[in-house]
């Protein structure tokens, strides 16, 4: 496994990281049993870095995160907060962005894991948010009592990420995480060609709700966080693949999951988040991680594709 730095913080992570919302039901039906040996054989194959939010299964996927990693002083974990999720509206999670409940949901999401946060991201915050500069000082007060390490933004929903991504480069967060994969380029790559080299590039979702592997379903059980995609959108962005994309996976002797893999790792990004549901899913996916990312003529030939027509043909979905 190799490892890039996470933009100037310092820390040296795994190319692939392993986000933990497959914890608690919000990604597929994996057991607890499961859940550990998946993260078992994350550190097996070499992950160092491990994604979690509090709002995955309310705590849970922090709590158990934190117990099977107890003892590798040496792995790196990174958490979200933002979603109140201790008081309910109606059975609806709200989020809060109040300094002071961001710091108490910081110091409860570090009792869960049992450990220092080695990045705390706001969870999906919208722009007035991110240029918070008092948000920012409690998070930095944070950093200087010694509960986390670093700071970062988790950008979504999918709707003014750009300027979102702009505005905590400016306010001085050292990571940004948002989705990039190939059905999805943009404002990805924007964001990856403007922080290069000055914060951390944290891209996630890089199967695209699984459309970009062999286990296509639009069936998702309830509370799967893939229910809220368009399913429209993911009935058209699911024949773009198999007209255009899996083509060139069979050319070049990958599977669909290896493709995405390895075009997101083609980019200077820090890491890619994968999630699974299954040992054998990660495996697959660490298999594409072996140094030998995507020709440049490949890149340009997925982006030209993006460029002129996937993003067409998506936009009217």
């Amino acid at each position: 496994m190799r490892l890039r730095p996470l933009g100037v913080t310092g820390l040296r992570i795994s190319e692939v990281g392993l986000g933990a919302w497959f914890i608690g039901g919000m990604y597929g039906d994996v057991t607890l049993d499961e859940a550990k040996a998946i993260i078992k054989k994350a550190l097996d194959l070499g992950v160092n870095v491990f994604d979690t939010a509090d709002v995955y299964g309310n705590g849970l996927s922090e709590k158990l995160l934190g117990e099977v990693l107890r003892g590798h002083d040496d792995v790196y974990v990174f958490t979200k907060v933002g979603y109140n999720i201790y008081e309910a509206s109606g059975g609806k999670l709200t989020q809060s962005f109040d300094p002071s409940y961001i710091k108490y949901a910081a110091l409860k999401s570090i009792e869960r894991l049992g450990r220092r946060v080695n990045l705390l991201q706001i969870h999906n915050p919208p722009l007035e948010v991110v240029r918070s500069r008092e948000l920012y000082d409690t998070l930095m007060g944070l950093v200087k009592d010694g509960y986390i390490e670093h700071v970062g933004v988790a950008l979504g929903p999918e709707i003014n990420v750009l300027n979102e991504g702009l505005a905590a480069m400016e306010t001085g967060y050292e990571a940004l995480m948002f989705v990039f994969n190939v059905l999805e380029q943009e404002p990805a790559r924007t964001l990856i060609r403007l922080g290069n080299g000055k914060v951390g590039l944290i891209t996630r979702v890089p199967h695209a709700s699984n459309i970009l592997t062999s286990n296509f379903t639009l069936n998702f059980q309830p509370g799967d966080h893939r229910r809220l995609r368009n399913r429209e959108w993911l009935i058209k962005a699911k024949s773009i693949v198999d007209e255009y994309i899996k083509p060139i996976s069979d050319e070049l002797g990958l599977t669909l999951g290896q493709l995405a893999l390895k075009y997101v790792l083609s980019y200077p990004i820090s890491t890619v988040m994968v999630t699974v549901t299954s040992v054998k899913e990660l495996e697959e996916y660490i298999d594409a991680a072996d140094g030998d990312y995507l020709s440049p003529g490949v890149v340009s030939e997925l982006e030209k594709l993006y460029d002129e027509v996937i993003k067409v043909e998506l936009s009217y979905v």
